[in-house]
């Protein structure tokens, strides 16, 4: 069943895609001049393993994941608004235990620049954070961790941005962060540093955002992001850093290799480490880390 959904969702996007394809070849045709320029690049990686009789043991499994990143890009001669939308998702079918999350998120940034001189915008940011659905801390398959919104983080910034040809720095004094939790199992027990029984977390704080992107060999991209914040009325000294880093390799005009790693450090966040016997032996704030290695199909327009 996984499978065919997995099919279902790659003709689809290469459906849409090349659709869009035409679309945007015949915009073109009709004015060069317009002001938006839309692009997007989606991916699908897939990966299968099969036993019959093997001597070394082993389980079946099948996996897939897909990630999907658009910009749509306004640009005056002043200044410019910029729009992307990420979305990741994956599963993992194995054996009989049927169907795994092993990634999810989506992240929508809106900026809005207005030019104050020839390195220097001022600048306003809105950035979401989340996932699509529930996430549990296998193999524990029945305690909710995670969930639509839960937790959801909202940035608002403004301030100043120093833009070059490769980076673009981002810096803010005036920041508000607001983290949901929406799911009641989790706002009931106080998860991602709400308050007991509320779905929400305001702060006000200082914001800096730095960006790196650059073709750094031929057909070998590189993507770094680099996230602090620092709340003035919750414990300043402990800085918020979300560092992102996508290494994106082209094979051919189908295919595509990426890295991907994800450092998040977050005081109100807490890590619940328990014993063999299921009892909470720690619970504080830690380095949290991801890594994600795959080859799989790429569309882009």
């Amino acid at each position: 069943m996984f499978r065919r959904v997995v099919i279902l969702f790659l003709f689809i996007v290469l459906g849409l895609n090349c659709r869009a394809q035409q679309n945007v070849d015949s915009a073109a045709k009709a004015d060069t001049l317009k002001p938006w320029k839309v692009k997007s690049l989606t991916t699908l990686t897939v990966a299968q393993t099969t036993y019959r009789y093997w001597a070394q043991g082993g389980e079946n499994s099948f996996s897939g994941i897909a990630n999907s990143h658009i910009v749509a890009r306004y640009r005056k001669i002043n200044g410019y608004w910029e729009n992307i939308f990420d979305a990741t998702y994956g599963l993992m079918e194995q054996g009989d235990k049927g169907l795994i999350k092993t990634d999810d998120k989506f992240e929508f940034t809106s900026n809005f620049a207005f030019k104050a001189s020839d390195k220097w915008n001022y600048n306003a940011l809105i950035n979401l954070k989340s996932q699509f659905s529930r996430g549990f801390k296998y193999p524990d398959d029945s305690t909710v961790v995670s969930d639509f919104f839960s937790p959801a983080y909202l940035i608002t910034s403004f301030g100043l941005e120093y833009k070059r040809k490769y980076y673009r720095v981002m810096l803010s004094v005036l920041t508000g962060k607001t983290t949901f939790v929406t799911n009641k199992k989790l706002y009931d027990a106080g998860a991602y540093g709400v308050d007991k029984g509320k779905k929400l977390k305001t702060g006000l704080g200082s914001y800096l955002k730095f960006i790196f992107k650059k073709e750094v060999v031929k057909n070998v991209e590189l993507n770094n992001s680099l996230e602090l914040f620092s709340d003035y009325f919750n414990n300043p000294q402990y800085i918020d850093v979300n560092w992102e880093v996508l290494l994106k390799m082209k094979i051919n005009s189908f295919m595509s290799a990426i890295i991907n790693t994800n450092l998040i450090y977050d005081y109100d966040t807490k890590v619940i480490v328990k014993n063999a016997a299921g009892q909470v032996i720690s619970s504080e704030s830690k380095v949290q880390f991801k890594e994600t290695f795959g080859i799989g199909f790429m569309v882009s327009l």
